[in-house]
């Protein structure tokens, strides 16, 4: 069971480093071309961010358009800004984390949103930050009890 959570939450960071290199890149291309300053800031803050699951991209997409308002004054513009950032971190959260984590546990995505909000309830931005790791666990442990078998049905699909 320990193996199997380490093998799990390995592959979860392994995933989570590509992927928030993978934003940060493709959000400071995107905002250079479209001439928001510190682009490549913005980029760094984007893939340290997208480690959050639901909030990191949605501050940045605040963040970011609060920002292109404050340099351009104009609606189109921060249109612009806004949709380049949801449709890169939109592109990574519903194609290739899913194919990307399915591999590393079958947690559901309810879930994920219930853990993360307890967690960062709980701990803060450390508890957001923990809060996938710590349900995989869970999940793990709910795999290979027998008792708790309807546990892991509720959190996902179960591993025999």
């Amino acid at each position: 069971m320990i193996d199997e959570m380490t093998a799990q939450i390995g592959q979860f960071v392994f995933y989570q480093f590509w992927s928030g290199l993978l934003v940060g890149v493709l959000t400071w291309a995107a905002f250079a071309w479209l001439g928001v300053r510190y682009a490549g800031l913005w980029g760094v803050a984007a893939g340290v961010l997208n480690c959050i699951p639901y909030f990191g991209p949605t501050i940045i997409l605040a963040a970011s358009s609060a920002a292109a308002f404050l340099q351009f004054r104009d609606v189109a513009t921060v249109s612009l800004v806004a949709l380049a950032g949801m449709v890169i971190t939109s592109l990574e959260g519903f194609l290739l984390a899913p194919i990307a984590l399915g591999r590393a546990a079958r947690v559901n995505s309810v879930a994920v949103f219930v853990s993360v909000m307890f967690w960062g309830w709980l701990w803060g931005a450390l508890g957001l930050v923990i809060a996938v790791p710590i349900l995989m666990c869970i999940k793990t442990v709910c795999d290979h009890v027998e008792s708790l078998s309807a546990y892991s049905e509720l959190l996902g699909d179960r591993d025999s």
